[in-house]
């Protein structure tokens, strides 16, 4: 049996500790020792002892995971030491908390530093809705959204002007035309209202009801750097009764990848013989693609479906990985492989309409850069060799060569133009075929 002294020399300390260090005060002084740790952390920080501040708030966000200051400092002691890599990979641990202003404009100077400007944009647009009028947020926009607007193809506070031209052969060897001339100007913040007028021609008389004149007007609004959309309606400008209603959806969660979806009523790229027999058709399809923001490494796939107005619905796959593995100052290579596979429903249709076919290739690019009076000169030439296979007719080899040219004659004035010659594969048939493009937009 235990002695009453000895009963009390076990107890006394659990008397003593139960009493004076109830479990608030065990928190008070665990959160006291932390708020120590924490400072003595930014101030080696702030004496240029950055790795040895880093590492002890790793030590304490171990400890304490959603402890937001923790996580805050870390971040910007990352900054402050240069490494804007590792200290975006950290901020998206905390990406979805409330960041103040002297967090949200570092973190946006180190996007713009690892190429992602629409990211920053987003993160800052995000911080001025909750502290509006901050002097350093605005100046933050200003900065993410001139670096934005440089990088769009056009500037989309300007009248614009652009026109397609081409001229292909269809899977008869017959030469087809076709061209598209849009204008477009700001209507509002974020919003261009646009009108296009569109033709399609074909060689063969035999062939005149595949041709089209097709008049559009639509709205392109921007929610965000991150999310966009194109609506419009169009009609054929000869034959009454043939509009179309057509959607393009555009979402870029982060600077490399790019989500896309569309549909429309009236498809206009149906096949030349489609068309002449008097068929219609509806389009849907979605792609992801992603660009490195190193220009590396590229990739896309896509879905697209077509419902024919003959009952043929028309489903296909592609998908395409790049790698550049040149990087000179006037000379670039990249080197791609490419997937598709397509099945049509329908057996019998007035239109090249294989049940079942795929394709297997490669694609070698080379860019010539120019040093010329231009903004930007490259010429680009692609060399292609693949297997093509379709149902009850066996594989077949394909291959191609295209050279093309692209001029930013100034920060306005863009033009595109190629020259592509092929080897194609119709129904086992080989058939040769030339191509010629053009793409030009003004802005004004």
């Amino acid at each position: 049996m235990v002695s009453g002294a000895r009963f009390r020399r076990l107890w006394l300390p659990f008397i003593f500790f139960s009493l004076f260090v109830s479990p608030d005060r065990v928190e008070s002084v665990g959160n006291g020792a932390l708020e120590a740790q924490h400072l003595h952390a930014v101030k080696l920080a702030r004496a240029g002892k950055h790795d040895e501040g880093l590492r002890i708030l790793d030590g304490l966000i171990q400890d304490f995971p959603d402890n937001y200051p923790l996580h805050r400092d870390h971040i910007l002691i990352t900054i402050w030491k240069g490494d804007c890599e590792d200290a975006l990979r950290h901020f998206q641990r905390v990406r979805s908390q409330e960041h103040p202003p002297y967090l949200i404009v570092p973190v946006s100077d180190c996007l713009l530093d690892q190429n992602r400007p629409k990211e920053a944009a987003t993160l800052v647009r995000d911080g001025l809705a909750r502290h509006p009028g901050d002097t350093s947020l605005d100046h933050a926009l200003r900065k993410t959204t001139l670096v934005v607007e440089a990088g769009r193809p056009i500037d989309e506070n300007r009248p614009a002007v652009a026109f397609e031209f081409l001229t292909d052969e269809s899977d008869q060897g017959l030469r087809e035309w076709s061209s598209r001339l849009e204008g477009s100007v700001r209507v509002a913040e974020h919003t261009r209202l646009y009108v296009r007028y569109s033709i399609a021609r074909s060689d063969d008389a035999a062939l005149d009801a595949g041709d089209f004149d097709r008049a559009g007007i639509g709205v392109r609004y921007r929610f965000s750097e991150q999310l966009s959309v194109d609506q419009e309606f169009s009609t054929d400008v000869r034959d009454a009764g043939k509009t179309g209603a057509a959607t393009i959806l555009v979402y870029e969660p982060f600077d490399s990848w790019m989500f896309t979806g569309q549909y429309t009523t009236f498809a206009e790229d149906l096949p030349l013989t489609a068309r002449a027999a008097g068929v219609e058709g509806k389009h849907g399809g979605v792609a992801a693609e992603y660009n490195s923001r190193d220009y590396i490494w590229y990739g896309l796939v896509s879905f697209n479906r077509y419902d024919f107005s003959d009952t043929n619905r028309r489903e296909s796959l592609f998908g395409m990985i790049g790698r550049t593995f040149e990087v000179l100052p006037y000379r670039e290579q990249t080197l791609y492989g490419e997937i598709y596979g397509s099945h049509n429903s329908l057996v019998d249709a007035a239109y090249f309409n294989p049940g079942r076919d795929r394709y297997t290739g490669i694609i070698h690019r080379t860019n010539f850069i120019f040093e010329s009076r231009y903004k930007r000169h490259v010429d680009s030439l692609f060399l292609s060799l693949g297997s093509y296979w379709q149902e009850d007719y066996g594989s077949h080899g394909k291959w191609g060569v295209r050279y093309e040219q692209d001029y930013d004659f100034t920060a306005t004035s863009h033009l595109n133009l190629g020259v592509a010659y092929e080897r194609n594969v119709y129904d086992g048939q080989r058939e040769y075929e030339t191509r010629f493009a053009l793409r030009f937009i003004k802005s004004f």
